[in-house]
């Protein structure tokens, strides 16, 4: 199936839309961020074909006190609307099971991957069947969560090749 026969496309963000300016594997802060190459570009290209495109991230370093949840919204904002996706489009969860912070310990998030909540929620809010959905991720909890919430997933390596 071609990108453009999706009617949803779901993105991952850390390691499939961008990567850290320090180099680390999750951000030292919120606008500690940077596009791999031609990922701003093709999202832009599925919306000009009428593909529904959204971001599903897990941001468990808010549980920890690594980054301010207000913080990281408006980056997270800020990449939808660089790439055209419009501001319903951002989907975060802040919880971790061992996070620092009270408030976003939770043992069992449904929305965290890998379960398949926030992709649950895309799906609905952009009126989406799971066959009509795919979630583009780079990691095997991305991959968990498309399996979970029965749609189609690629690694952002083969999608962005």
């Amino acid at each position: 199936m071609s990108s453009t026969d999706y009617k949803l496309i779901l993105f991952d963000v850390d390691g499939t839309l961008c990567k850290t300016f320090s180099g680390e594997r999750f951000r030292r802060n919120a606008a500690d961020w940077q596009w791999l190459p031609g990922r701003k570009e093709k999202i832009r290209e599925l919306r000009q074909a009428g593909v529904r495109c959204a971001i599903c991230s897990n941001q468990g370093g808010v549980g920890f006190g690594l980054l301010d949840q207000d913080e990281i919204m408006h980056e997270l904002h800020a990449l939808a609307k660089e790439a055209s996706i419009a501001p319903g489009g951002v989907y975060i969860c802040y919880t971790h099971p061992r996070a620092k912070i009270d408030l976003y310990r939770w043992e069992h998030d449904h929305r965290r991957k890998p379960n398949p909540g926030m992709l649950e929620e895309a799906m609905r809010d952009f009126e989406a069947d799971a066959d009509e959905t795919l979630f583009v991720g780079d990691r095997e909890e991305d991959q968990q969560a498309a399996a979970a919430a029965g749609c189609e997933f690629m690694w952002a390596k083969d999608f962005f090749a």
